[in-house]
């Protein structure tokens, strides 16, 4: 019995602690992934709520044990916050996306409004939808605060960061089986209702409500299939044939985020011959997708990245190439076109399918391709809430283009396909193009939207062909080429566009507003531990960056970057619990030091090394701050003889460093070391003001 005992205890203590932090973090992916998949806005701008959880949770802190409970209000608003996505995402996303700043950023499909009605309608949607996400937030923080204020603070915030831990690998695997959010908020609700079960605060309306909102999801997400990366919807093709009126399906269109993604047609010679002609466009369509089979080698060994769901493979059988792997990083459109697509062609045994980033495989294969073929890679989404940068941004940078010309055989060649939205976004395409292959080996043939670009060992007899000379426009020669530290193809200029900062004013002014009436006792933050939040916020933009960059831009990645982070935190945790004191102003010390070797360690350098030693050394160096970071954090609680305050100025001081990392529009995305250097050096001058 007395061996039971102390286990008993041990989870009674800290199991209460280990479920809320577990459910917090996991509900926090869930809203993220799922507001920014159902109102299109925010596949752009997935950082705004994951800035409007840390804020939540801030505020939640900092009432821990100052005034009234506020777990009652969580399931009342989580109910407003879903009826409002629902009902967004059903009347605005499917149309043309609001946005005031065109000139300066590229989004797909934006409405022709005027700019003050762009901007009305922008700002609207972000300020209800920020504050929406960071109310439902400051229930979970104030019950995680509470909890964790029963203990010691370095023990009880251990607990907190392998409960998080948890959460993380939780919403993974369910990434992973390509669940859908009825799954997701069910697993949340359940986790919520244990929790407010053990602490007797669960009542019966939100119970109802749980009810009422995983019913909505349900009956609202029928037909949709939910990626690791997107929310899908397929339907039939039909056009109306010219001749007898009669409805022809030619194929499917495939929808992401509620708007148009790509199509699958059937382009076969045969299917074309039925047609007789009668449906314009289908043969200059079958052109496009036959146009590096032109001017490539006879059965030729081609590589479609972006393969989608299987046009460009499909053109490259009908025109006899001998093998071709086909590279996309969603498996659930791989698996829609192997199912779906017209003419089959991922059943043809000539066809490989690997289910990757492009860049991890031009990383991992050592093979010779005779035409690499880019698809219609065009993103519609960040590749994390932690980061600026667009899922298919390092598909097309100078680095990119340089992996793809040592892929290419001797006299192989290069097609890339663009829906060019603005003139700017194929300017900048060819002069890359041109950087890497040499601007006499660059051509370009443009139809309506569409423009393909050719490059490489192209045969002399190709002038006669529409393809024409790609030229650089005099008018763009201040136009700044993409690369993996700027790598942000769909911004005209190192700027912050203007609709990023009016949002930002917006949001402070009105938030500063409603705290300040509201929650007074977050506005008294703790400014060591609040820099000390920014600056390792702007660390992890930082490593999970760069660790999609080195890996691939895949949600495993994602998970395992985010994953490192926390273990490295937990490591410097078990650390400081080994050891009675630090001296911090050597951590301190260290810390910086590591910043400057991580900023000035080339990671194209690392990008070379073979797999295993890329893996060890990479995670040593973009880790290693984050170590030092934690250290920091973990010895300086200790000191302070509590959680919730802490905390609270440090997830407050997270949002300030969600902002400070637009920086990285300016200067690149290794200037978010020295600008995190900066701030942990405020911290430093921070630390030795008395506190009061």
């Amino acid at each position: 019995m007395r061996s039971v005992m102390p286990a008993r205890r041990f989870f009674q203590r800290w199991s209460p602690l280990f479920l809320v932090s577990s459910v917090g973090l996991f509900l926090e992916l869930a809203v993220i992934r799922w507001l920014s998949s159902e109102v299109r806005l925010f596949s752009y701008f997935k950082s705004l709520p994951l800035l409007a959880a840390f804020l939540g949770l801030a505020i939640g802190f900092a009432l821990v044990r100052k005034g009234r409970s506020y777990r009652s209000s969580f399931a009342p608003l989580f109910g407003l916050f879903s009826t409002a996505v629902l009902l967004v995402g059903r009347v605005a996303s499917p149309r043309f996306l609001a946005y005031p700043s065109i000139d300066d950023e590229y989004l797909w499909a934006t409405g022709a409004y005027s700019y003050w009605l762009a901007l009305a309608l922008f700002l609207a949607t972000v300020l209800v939808f920020f504050l929406l996400t960071t109310f439902i937030f400051i229930p979970l923080g104030q019950a995680t605060g509470e909890e964790m204020a029963r203990n010691a603070p370095v023990p009880a915030y251990t607990v907190n960061i392998i409960g998080s831990l948890s959460g993380v690998w939780a919403f993974a695997w369910l990434s992973y089986l390509q669940t859908s959010p009825d799954i997701w908020f069910a697993v949340a609700f359940l986790g919520l209702g244990v929790y407010w079960s053990s602490r007797r605060t669960l009542s019966r309306t939100d119970l109802g409500i749980f009810v009422l909102v995983l019913l909505a999801l349900v009956l609202f997400g029928r037909g949709t299939v939910w990626s690791p990366y997107h929310r899908l919807e397929v339907i039939d093709r039909l056009v109306t044939r010219e001749g007898d009126g009669e409805q022809v399906k030619i194929g499917y269109t495939l929808s992401v985020q509620r708007t148009f993604y790509q199509n699958a047609f059937d382009l076969s010679p045969k299917f074309l011959a039925e047609l007789q002609g009668e449906i314009p466009g289908m043969e200059d369509l079958a052109y496009t997708y036959n146009m590096p089979y032109r001017f490539g080698a006879q059965e030729a060994r081609v590589l479609v990245v972006g393969a989608g769901m299987g046009n460009d493979v499909a053109s490259a059988l009908r025109n006899g190439a001998a093998h071709v792997d086909a590279v996309d990083i969603d498996p659930a459109i791989l698996a829609l076109g192997r199912e779906l697509h017209p003419e089959h062609p991922y059943d043809d045994p000539r066809v490989t399918l690997v289910v990757d980033d492009a860049r991890s495989f031009f990383e991992r294969s050592s093979r010779l391709y005779d035409i690499v073929v880019f698809g219609l890679l065009d993103s519609h989404t960040l590749l994390s809430g932690l980061s600026n940068v667009r899922l298919d941004s390092f598909v097309y940078t100078v680095e990119s283009f340089r992996q793809v010309r040592d892929h290419l055989s001797e006299d192989g060649i290069l097609s890339l396909s663009f829906v060019a939205g603005t003139p700017w976004i194929g300017e900048r395409l060819g002069r890359m193009l041109a950087e890497v292959f040499g601007p006499g080996n660059v051509f370009v043939y443009r139809e309506g939207g569409n423009t393909i670009f050719m490059a490489g060992s192209l045969p002399s007899g190709i002038r006669a062909s529409p393809l024409k000379a790609w030229k650089n426009d005099p008018a763009m020669e201040d136009l700044p080429l993409s690369t993996d530290d700027w790598p942000y193809l769909y911004l005209r200029a190192r700027k912050v566009p203007a609709a990023y900062w009016q949002a930002l004013l917006l949001i402070g002014v009105v938030s500063l507003a409603i705290i300040a009436r509201s929650f007074p006792q977050a506005l008294r933050p703790d400014w060591h531990f609040w820099l000390l939040g920014a600056a390792f916020l702007l660390i992890e933009f930082k490593s999970i960056t760069e660790f999609a960059l080195l890996f691939g831009a895949t949600w495993l990645v994602n998970a395992l970057a985010i994953s490192g982070v926390l273990l490295m935190v937990l490591m410097a945790n078990i650390l400081v619990l080994r050891r009675s004191r630090f001296d911090v102003h050597w951590v301190y010390a260290l810390l910086l030091a590591s910043l400057a070797v991580s900023y000035f360690a080339p990671l194209e350098l690392l990008a070379g090394l073979s797999p295993v030693l890329r893996a060890i050394t990479s995670m040593f160096l973009l880790s290693l701050p984050i170590f030092f970071a934690g250290l920091i954090f973990a010895e300086s609680m200790r000191r302070a003889g509590e959680t919730a305050g802490p905390l609270a100025s440090n997830l407050a001081g997270s949002v300030a460093g969600g902002v400070l990392e637009y920086g990285s529009l300016l200067w690149g995305i290794k200037s978010l070391y020295l600008i995190a250097a900066v701030v942990y050096l405020g911290a430093v001058l921070a630390s030795r003001v008395p506190r009061r």
